[in-house]
């Protein structure tokens, strides 16, 4: 009697691991992953810059920037890219081959509050 009680234990475990392991194979789906279109490809975007200004601090005795979380000033390195000028919202780096600005904050136009700029 207890050999077939065992018997049934063992066709229960192993019932158990064949389906944990199906279920475990099987492919899930991300319900929020953005659909993708077959033989779309995204076009004219900027190349990522590796180089991310944090912060800038400038005042009339030192000009400090945060690029990459590192603290850096005129005339220092980061990466393979000299600081040039730290400014109130914007860092000049000169790399090989280039010079690179960073942006604190995006271009932003001022207009006179009610105002509305129309386009043909």
């Amino acid at each position: 009697m207890r050999h077939t009680d065992n018997s049934k234990w063992l066709l229960f475990g192993l019932a158990v691991l064949t389906s944990l392991s199906h279920a475990a194979a099987a492919e899930l789906n991300d319900p929020t992953r953005p659909y993708k279109a077959d033989g779309y490809e995204q076009r004219n975007t900027p190349p990522v810059s590796r180089y991310n200004l944090n912060s800038t601090l400038v005042s009339s005795n030192r000009r400090i920037a945060v690029i990459n979380g590192t603290y850096v000033t005129e005339g220092e390195t980061v990466g393979d890219a000299t600081v040039i000028r730290i400014r109130k919202h914007d860092v000049t780096l000169q790399s090989p081959g280039r010079q690179i600005t960073l942006k604190l904050l995006p271009d932003i136009i001022k207009r006179q509050p009610g105002t509305v700029e129309i386009q043909p």
